[in-house]
């Protein structure tokens, strides 16, 4: 017991597999209620399993959320049936390995959690303001799906062309499999699982808009320092000699492409990029 807790505190420790700790997570959290409702069934209070779901699952009532606003998050770490939580983590796994070598770890996560904000955000709205998911009165959110079409959408956004191996079928490119889950979800707006599927399509907005600007990020002109309109009088004169080349340390190295590697190229500051810059040019 103790070497498996000291495996489970390295392996939390690593940095950069922020999805396979959401996966973990997520399947940490449906053992443990799948153990609660059978305690709960077994001592004769299935409706205190019920209970405690609820109060981490998303309503479409205001009133419920007011009670309840850790269920804006909690309620994409909820399953109660197997296949669901299965299909979710294999689709977080395939697509979140892709978008993370794109984007680094921590805007693959932004990205997760943003789609599932969205996809919370969407399906308020439409339980609010169209009348045919008004009238079917409260309507309650779960799993993670959300989050999924965020990433889904976010890898074929920024690698369309990507290909992936399916069964039976082939290589495809990952823009024709989001197409379609995308197609799916708004012919089952109407269906069983129709806020749900309103959820789905919240997500992948939230992840398109999030990938779009992750690559084309905002410039704000006005905001920028004004150069000065008067001429410098060091730039008149004749230009100092050129430094030598810089040395850059092994060490110093290894921490910038270990950042990249968890947060992608823009996280570094300018300085870091000269440096990686100067060793690139000594190593060639």
């Amino acid at each position: 017991m103790i070497g498996g807790w000291r495996d489970f505190q390295v392996f939390w420790q690593q940095p950069g597999n922020g999805f396979v700790k959401i996966i973990a997570l997520n399947g940490g959290i449906f053992v443990l209620l799948m153990f609660f409702r059978l305690i709960s069934i077994f001592s004769g209070h299935s409706l205190l399993f019920e209970s405690v779901v609820e109060s981490m699952m998303l309503s479409s009532q205001v009133t419920h959320f007011i009670r309840a606003p850790w269920s804006l998050i909690t309620y994409f770490f909820v399953h109660v049936e197997v296949f669901h939580l299965v299909f979710n983590m294999m689709f977080l796994y395939w697509f979140g390995m892709i978008i993370q070598e794109v984007v680094g770890n921590t805007k693959s996560l932004q990205i997760y959690f943003g789609g599932g904000i969205s996809g919370a955000i969407a399906f308020f709205l439409a339980y609010h303001y169209i009348p045919y998911f008004a009238n079917r009165g409260e309507a309650y959110l779960l799993g993670a799906s959300a989050g999924v079409f965020a990433i889904v959408v976010a890898a074929a956004t920024l690698r369309p062309n990507y290909e992936v191996m399916l069964f039976l079928i082939g290589s495809v490119r990952i823009k024709y499999i989001a197409g379609f889950y995308m197609l799916w979800s708004i012919l089952e707006t109407v269906g069983a699982n129709a806020g749900g599927n309103i959820a789905h399509l919240g997500g992948a907005f939230g992840g398109f808009c999030m990938a779009y600007l992750f690559e084309h990020p905002i410039k704000w002109p006005h905001f920028r320092k004004k150069q000065n309109v008067f001429i410098d009088s060091t730039l008149t004169r004749d230009s100092p000699p050129r430094k030598a080349p810089e040395n850059i340390e092994e060490e110093e190295l290894n921490q910038i492409l270990d950042k990249i590697s968890k947060s992608g190229y823009d996280s570094l500051s300018k300085q870091e990029k000269r440096r990686l810059f100067t060793a690139s040019q000594k190593n060639e």
